[in-house]
């Protein structure tokens, strides 16, 4: 085995990188804690694929955790608000190849690179590795972004070009103008999720169903369906850290930017919406009463619930001192820890477990692995408060309770 790379930096993208480069026959020295990295397997431990893999390649010694940089002419670097690193603590020279992936305010990796001795730096955001994908991403890659510090220096990189051949569409630039790029992207997405839920409201107003709407949307080339579907908003930390980010941005340049103000605006809004419907269809009668919650990730199949509608749902409810429920299934020990102590938090195993006992059923993410067994939601008919849409109409109108969606005709 030739090809050797030092690793730093222990995130989702940077434990499937490991896998991926693994996976080419690279033996990849990850640089960090071993408690770490077991925290960060451990949030994806559901992921089965991920989980072989990652024990096949450590038993047979491709990956490799060290708590030591080896003297390698290749690195990769993953930067975001856990991981931080000093050009100056690595041992680099002019021929020394150093890709560099993360997000972090305009300007920051073409700055570090032109502080590099070498001159075959590199940018790869990850905007290619999708919201519930895993390294199976690296190999069918829609867009690839890439940002070089010497110009036409990347046919060099024997990983990049691995890349490129995976990639449907790539696209090279300065490393200034890729970051730029990533922003705008990640603006655009965030604004189209935005978009879509001032449209449900409106939608709400005129008893029109917005997936429907979002369906016809989809359906013109110009626009496409990808990040088009009314809920609760967005969250995670891609979406809202880039906003921040370009935020920051325009104030340092004295530039103003309505539409992005906006778009944080009605996110942080629209996570307080499902509430108030509630509120509204129980007349401000709510107090002390029980309800159930299923999902608290800010997005399926995943055990982070960074910017998920879940703590606002909690704090609300708790005001008036509901009782909370919760089927969080991947979710468990993060919610634990943050509100175990809580005497009206609990956790629920199954999602039909107590809906007998309550008076109402909040919706804010399910699988699509997982089917919805309307039979035993029909037992109880208890209103259903849906902050993802996640019933179809056949299923609304199957349903003998009371529905209440997001843009969706009652």
């Amino acid at each position: 085995m030739h090809n050797k790379i030092n690793l730093l930096g222990i995130n989702f993208e940077s434990i499937n990188t490991a896998v991926f480069l693994a996976s080419l026959d690279w033996q990849v020295h990850l640089i960090a804690d071993k408690n770490d990295i077991q925290k960060t397997l451990d949030n994806y431990q559901f992921d089965r694929q991920l989980s072989l893999l990652w024990q096949l390649y450590t038993s047979d010694n491709k990956i490799l955790i060290k708590n030591q940089i080896e003297s390698f002419e290749h690195y990769w670097l993953f930067f975001d608000e856990a991981n931080d690193f000093d050009v100056k603590n690595l041992t680099v020279n002019p021929n020394s190849q150093i890709i560099l992936s993360g997000s972090k305010p305009l300007n920051f990796f073409e700055d570090f690179a032109r502080g590099c001795p070498s001159n075959w730096v590199y940018y790869v955001p990850f905007n290619f590795l999708k919201d519930g994908h895993n390294f199976n991403a690296f190999f069918h890659i829609e867009l690839l972004l890439i940002g070089e510090k010497s110009y036409n220096s990347v046919k060099h990189s024997h990983i990049l070009q691995s890349l490129i051949k995976n990639s449907k569409k790539h696209h090279i630039d300065n490393i200034k103008t890729i970051e730029f790029a990533r922003a705008s992207i990640n603006a655009m997405l965030a604004t189209r999720l935005s978009f879509i839920n001032e449209m449900a409201r409106l939608a709400d107003s005129q008893k029109i169903d917005i997936k429907s709407i979002q369906k016809m949307m989809g359906m013109d080339s110009r626009i496409g369906g990808e990040y088009l579907k009314a809920g609760w908003g967005f969250g995670g930390k891609s979406l809202p850290s880039e906003l921040n980010f370009l935020m920051q941005s325009f104030n340092a340049n004295g530039v103003d930017t309505a539409l992005l103000k906006s778009v944080l605006t009605v996110n942080d809004d629209q996570k307080e919406l499902i509430f108030r419907k509630f509120w509204r269809y129980f007349d401000g009668n709510i107090e002390n009463k029980t309800v159930v919650i299923w999902g608290a990730g800010y997005r399926s199949e995943t055990s982070k619930t960074t910017g998920s509608a879940i703590h606002q749902l909690l704090k609300l409810c708790w005001a008036y001192e509901i009782k909370t429920f919760v089927y969080g299934v991947h979710t468990v020990p993060e919610l634990t820890t943050l509100y175990g102590d809580s005497p009206l938090f609990n956790i629920i195993n199954t999602p039909y477990e107590n809906l007998a006992n309550a008076h109402a059923l909040f919706i804010l993410n399910w699988s699509d692995k997982q089917q919805i067994d309307l039979n035993q939601l029909n037992e109880v008919a208890l209103p259903i408060f849906d902050g993802k849409n996640i019933l179809s109409e056949d299923e609304i109108k199957q349903y003998q309770g009371n529905y209440v969606g997001i843009g969706r005709k009652q």
